[in-house]
Parts: structure tokens; C-alpha cells; sequence
């Protein structure tokens, strides 16, 4: 019974709606609940669903933000995809595994996936709200910082210590290399928090290049703001230091490569020919993805009487599990498995790949959809991000940095814990910017006076 504990996060979301706003009920509930809470940590009900914090939060924020823009809501390329792909793995998940198990599934998406993009699409429909979504995700890894630096010394992150005994079916990894744990925070895996702590990485780089850290912050960000002052360096530093070294700690490469493909796109934007670099800089990534493949076979690929390093029998090993898991997807690449019925190789249980593990679940189709939304949210914002506006740098190219870095983690861990909803908001978030009218892009002077941030 005390795992109906995840329900105070629907209480407080109501709450806020009903006191304050639909966007307040966003930022201060959603979002910290978001961050901060483990998936593992939900309640399951006999004959309806699985509830973590974010789903139950998320519930009254998107019912009422539909009935609201209902009328308003617009189908275009980015839907399309998203709808094809959502009902494509309901179906054959149906097919898979039967009814029950599927009513699951979907309520998983629409919480997940579909809510989330919803909320970034039709919500986050300002400037103004663009920064102070962007600081109020600063600020719950700044937050997270310190948990991420004693679950180094302890193994486990301090929120589980605290409240894995209310969910007793809640389980904490644990991924040791070099002799030391990987922190993995609320994130369930190492390269999973890697990319969430990427993700607020960038999204603080646009408010550097915004300006926002220059001017002074409230509530709990301009505590920090504040007591950064004893150091000799600006905050905005300070906040960038903390967040790589975070990353560092996860020892997660595949974050990390992506990160600095991420972070070249991302770049790009602050030019001022930004439509002619940006070439450039995509044949350069082609090419350096080529070069990296085949530096990585030759990496992997033992001489006569020599060993393997940890590090390339690690990649060696991912290499050979997809080798092995092909096969799977080979005998049924139209429906898959099953999202919980996915055959298993002995000593290799773990699929690290999610999109090869999203053909074994659900056909070729699956992963095959997600790399076309992938594909049109990274050419579309870069597009967007080209265009001659006033407020340069444009956010565009922040998103596509996001989208790129993403991508290639993917190629090395599950799409799992935060990570999905965390997409699909930006997503959404991306679509919104895009489709906006010029003088939304201006960001008028802060209308919230509850701030945490």
C-alpha cells in the first residue's frame, strides 16, 4: 500500500492547476517529479496500470491542456510519424502478447510518450516559457549533483536509500568500472543518466548564450547563484563544470561521442553563416562516423597472441550481441516478439542497442519510424535554426545538437527510465518553436512570482 505514495503527484498537479496555472502545475510539479524520481518507484493496479510519479503527475496536466487546445491542434509531418509509429507497436504488441498486456503498453505510450509531446507542443508556446523550462531542468540537476557525488561514495543514489522500502519491487543498478561505481542517479543505468545530464548540459548552453545567467535569478536558482559567489569564477561556468564532470562520472562513451557530435551542431548555430557551415559540418560528421567505424572494427579485432583491453573487449562484446540478436529479429521482422517475450541469449540478456531492440519487440517497422522522426526533427530544426532571426543563437541547432547526441547513444543503451518522455517533450518543445509566430520568439518580462528557478 505505500507505493500509492506516487498518487501525491497527481494531488499536487490538481492543486496547481486549480490555484495557480496549467504551465506552473508544469514547471513545479511535473518537472521535479520527472527529474528526480526513479521509474522503478510506481504502484501497479490490478486490472489498469503502472503509475510512477511522472505518469500520475502528468495525467491532469495533459487532460486539461487537451480539453483547452482540442480545437487548436494541428496534424502535421511530425504527428503523422509519431501516430504511425505509437499505433504501429500497440498493434503488434496486441498481436504478441494479447489484450491486457497491450492496455498496458498503451497507457505507457500515451503517459510517455504521447503526453509529453503534447505538452511540449501545445504548452511550452513562448520565449518566456522556452527559458524558464530550460532553468527549471538546470535546476534539478544542480540539485542532483550532490546525490550523484554521495551515490559515487555509497553505490546507490541517497533518493532510493531513502524511499526504495515504500516500492518493494523497486531495484537500483549497479555498474562498476575502473574499480568504481558509475553513477547512475534516478536513471536505472549509467549511459542512461549520461544522456539526461547531457540533455540539461545543452539546454544550459542556450541560456549561456541567451544571456540569462547574467542577470539575477530567484528563488532556489538565485540561492545557488548566490552562493556561487565564493568561487572566482561566474556561475554560468561553474554550473558547466559541474555538469561534465556528472557526465564523466556515468563512464559512459556512448554519450559521450554523441555528445560532442551534439555539441558541433549545436555550435553551428552561433555563426553567422550558420546555412553555409552547417554543410559542412554534416559531410564532416558522415565522414568522421566512417572513419570511426572502421577505426572501431581494427580497435576490436585482436592481433595473433594479444588480448583484448577491458575497454575493447567491453565493445567486442556489443559488436557480438548484435551479431547474435539479428537472428531473433531475421525470424519475425514484421511484428517482432513482444515488448516482454524477446527471446534470450545466455550471458546475454541485456540488448544494448535500442533500436535493434526495438525490432526485436516490435519488427523493423518500430525502429525503422523512430529514425524517420529522428531524421525530420534534426534536418527541420536545423532548417528553422538558419533562418535570419534577431535572437541568434537560435534555438534550433541546440535541439538538433540534442537530437544527434541522443541518436547515437541509443546505438549503445535501451530507450529506457526518463529518456523516452525526455525526447518526446523536446520534441514537441522543437515542433512548438518551429511553428511559431515571430513575436513569440521575443521573451517578455517573467510573469511567474511562485519561482523555484
Amino acid at each position: 500500500m505505500t507505493a500509492y505514495i506516487v498518487f501525491v503527484a497527481m494531488l499536487l498537479s490538481i492543486y496547481m492547476i486549480r490555484t495557480h496555472s496549467l504551465e506552473e502545475a508544469f514547471l513545479y510539479v511535473w518537472i521535479p517529479f520527472f527529474v528526480l524520481m526513479p521509474n522503478s518507484f510506481y504502484v501497479h493496479i490490478q486490472g489498469f496500470a503502472s503509475y510512477s510519479f511522472m505518469q500520475a503527475a502528468i495525467i491532469p496536466i495533459v487532460f486539461v491542456l487537451v480539453i483547452r487546445n482540442f480545437m487548436s491542434f494541428r496534424i502535421g509531418t511530425m504527428e503523422i510519424l509519431m501516430a504511425t509509429y505509437m499505433i504501429f507497436r500497440i498493434l503488434v504488441d496486441y498481436s504478441s502478447r494479447g489484450y491486457a498486456d497491450a492496455q498496458n503498453y498503451t497507457f505507457f505510450l500515451l503517459t510517455s510518450m504521447a503526453g509529453p509531446y503534447l505538452i511540449g507542443r501545445y504548452l511550452i508556446k513562448s520565449r518566456e516559457l522556452d527559458i524558464e523550462t530550460a532553468k527549471m531542468f538546470v535546476l534539478m540537476f544542480i540539485i542532483m549533483v550532490p546525490m550523484f557525488l554521495v551515490e559515487l561514495r555509497i553505490w546507490v543514489t541517497p533518493i532510493y536509500k531513502i524511499l526504495a522500502p515504500l516500492f518493494p519491487t523497486a531495484e537500483s543498478g549497479l555498474s562498476l568500472r575502473y574499480g568504481i561505481a558509475r553513477v547512475h542517479g534516478s536513471y536505472t543505468h549509467p549511459i542512461l543518466a549520461c544522456v539526461m545530464v547531457l540533455i540539461a548540459y545543452r539546454l544550459h548552453r542556450w541560456l549561456c548564450w541567451m544571456h540569462v545567467w547574467d542577470q539575477p535569478q530567484r528563488g532556489l536558482l538565485g540561492f545557488f547563484q548566490r552562493l556561487s559567489t565564493i568561487f572566482r569564477i561566474p556561475f554560468s561556468y561553474q554550473v558547466s563544470i559541474m555538469f561534465l564532470l556528472i557526465a564523466l562520472l556515468t563512464i559512459s562513451r556512448g554519450p559521450w561521442l554523441g555528445g560532442v557530435f551534439g555539441a558541433v551542431v549545436a555550435a553551428t548555430g552561433r555563426s553567422k553563416n550558420s546555412n553555409r557551415i552547417v554543410k559542412f559540418v554534416a559531410v564532416g560528421l558522415i565522414v568522421a562516423a566512417a572513419i570511426g567505424g572502421l577505426a572501431l572494427n581494427a580497435y576490436i579485432t585482436p592481433a595473433p597472441g594479444t588480448t583484448l583491453s577491458e575497454e575493447a573487449g567491453t565493445l567486442l562484446y556489443r559488436k557480438v550481441l548484435v551479431d547474435r540478436y539479428i537472428g531473433f529479429v531475421a525470424e519475425r521482422p514484421w511484428a517482432g516478439w513482444g515488448l516482454t517475450t524477446v527471446p534470450q541469449v545466455p550471458g546475454m540478456e541485456s540488448v544494448d542497442n535500442g533500436f535493434l531492440l526495438m525490432a526485436l519487440e516490435h519488427g523493423l517497422p518500430a525502429p525503422i519510424l523512430f529514425a524517420l522522426i529522428f531524421l525530420f526533427a534534426i534536418v527541420s530544426q536545423i532548417r528553422f535554426g538558419s533562418r535570419p532571426i534577431a535572437d541568434r543563437p537560435a534555438i534550433g541547432f541546440t535541439f538538433a545538437g540534442i537530437y544527434v547526441m541522443c541518436f547515437v547513444a541509443f546505438t549503445t543503451v535501451y530507450i529506457g527510465a526518463q529518456t523516452m518522455p525526455m525526447l518526446f517533450l523536446l520534441l514537441g518543445w522543437g515542433e512548438s518553436i518551429r511553428n511559431r509566430e515571430p513575436k513569440d520568439e521575443i521573451a517578455p518580462a517573467p510573469v511567474f512570482k511562485r519561482v523555484l528557478c
